[in-house]
């Protein structure tokens, strides 16, 4: 309709234009009309003017009702009236959602969804409050939905849909999506994470030591975790070196070793590393490779887990160990857990005197269940009975220390 109006207003203009050419000004014409006692003369250009005038209004006339016609009001207060009650149920399952009240967001959600102007975060909420319930096929649907209707918002559904895939332990699924949208995303500090964490639960060691430099760059995780990470990359490299030296060859079983060797003085000095190659190579039965690398780490690095193990594994030769240990003893002189070692070491080479006065020295200093046991069931065996009952009784009190103390049954009574 304004088309129309815009060519027959541009029609008049030309005519106007074209009658002004051919010299009406000069010629205007003459034009009489007569009825009864009326009369009309003007000229035959303003009658023309007249003319297009009275048309231009009728077309304005026109124009203006076509666009304040009652159907066409009704019908745009309808859309209107939805749009707004579509809003208001969108907003108010909002509400629902952030109270966590999956159940009524969904519902109110899904009514949202009538609006054609609804967002992906309609979609996304949806999606979201569906999974909390349960319904599995809907959420996947509702994202499916979301990446069609919004192109744009593609990484953000594919997000979504990697962390809901995640929380339901679809891991294989999840990954896929993540690959797919690490290729367009791949900054993303919530996609590494998550990249990072399906990682680690599927075991894929070497994508996860592929992506540290990125998460370290991109100040996604903390210098601890990524520590951790190294850590744990390398206690995994060594199991999987341990498993191709058992029953192999001693090339193998030197890979394990040179492994070892090329390790950062950090990770041979940390006791949950140097633990996890001291038992591999004691299960290979390189008792003697499994001392040493104990004894080079607490000479770098005291660590009480490490001396307690020390003691606690029998190695290649307990006098050797005996030495080592009594040389540490001159800078830890009031150290329990190395007092301790000494007398099992000593207990090892039957040096009883001796380990008596260790277990005594480390009671002193730290009472602890091993130490009254151990030296107890000794002067058993060395028949100094009241001494171990003694020990014994101590044993018994620890232990029992463990336990609530409830109401206990008479010595005569038996249990109803």
């Amino acid at each position: 309709m304004i088309r129309l109006f815009i060519f027959s207003l541009l029609a008049i203009v030309a005519s106007l234009w074209f009658t002004l050419s051919v010299g009406f000004p000069s010629d205007p014409g003459y034009l009489l009309i007569a009825f009864g006692e009326y009369t009309f003369e003007t000229s035959l250009f303003a009658l023309l003017i007249l003319i297009l005038f009275i048309y231009l209004c009728v077309r304005l006339l026109l124009l203006i009702l076509g666009w304040v016609n009652p159907m066409r009001l009704v019908a745009a207060g309808k859309r209107i009236s939805q749009r707004r009650r579509a809003r208001s149920k969108t907003l108010e399952g909002l509400h629902y959602y952030a109270r966590g009240n999956w159940q009524s967001a969904l519902k109110l959600l899904r009514k949202g969804l009538k609006d054609k102007d609804a967002s992906v975060v309609n979609y996304l909420a949806a999606a979201c409050a569906a999974f909390e319930i349960g319904e599995k096929d809907e959420w996947k649907q509702l994202l499916d939905l979301a990446e069609g209707a919004f192109p744009v918002s593609k990484s953000t559904v594919n997000s979504l849909r990697a962390q809901l895939l995640y929380r339901s332990d679809q891991l294989e699924q999840c990954l896929a999506v993540l690959e797919q949208a690490k290729k367009t995303s791949l900054n993303d500090p919530t996609l590494m994470t998550l990249l990072k964490d399906v990682y680690f639960k599927l075991e894929e060691w070497a994508a996860l030591e592929s992506l540290l430099p990125m998460l370290e760059k991109n100040k996604i995780i903390a210098p601890d975790e990524a520590e951790n990470i190294r850590r744990r990359l390398l206690m995994e490299n060594l199991y999987s070196l341990h498993e191709k030296a058992v029953g192999g060859s001693d090339g193998e079983q030197a890979q394990l070793r040179n492994r070892w060797k090329k390790c950062s003085q950090l990770f041979q000095q940390d006791a949950e590393v140097v633990g996890c190659y001291s038992n591999l190579m004691l299960d290979l039965g390189d008792k003697g490779e499994a001392a040493k690398v104990i004894e080079h780490a607490l000479n770098k690095c005291w660590n009480a887990d490490l001396i307690r193990r020390y003691g606690a594994t029998e190695y290649d030769s307990h006098s050797r160990q005996l030495l080592v240990a009594e040389g540490w003893l001159k800078s830890r002189p009031a150290d329990a857990e190395l007092l301790q070692t000494l007398a099992r070491l000593c207990m090892r080479e039957r040096l009883w005197g001796k380990a008596r006065e260790y277990y005594k020295a480390s009671l002193s200093i730290k009472p602890t269940v091993s130490a009254f046991g151990e030296l107890g069931r000794m002067l058993k065996q060395l028949g100094e009975i009241e001494a171990s009952e003694s020990c014994l009784r101590r044993y018994d009190e620890m232990i029992g220390g463990q336990l609530l103390n409830l109401p206990m049954p008479e010595r005569d009574r038996q249990a109803d």
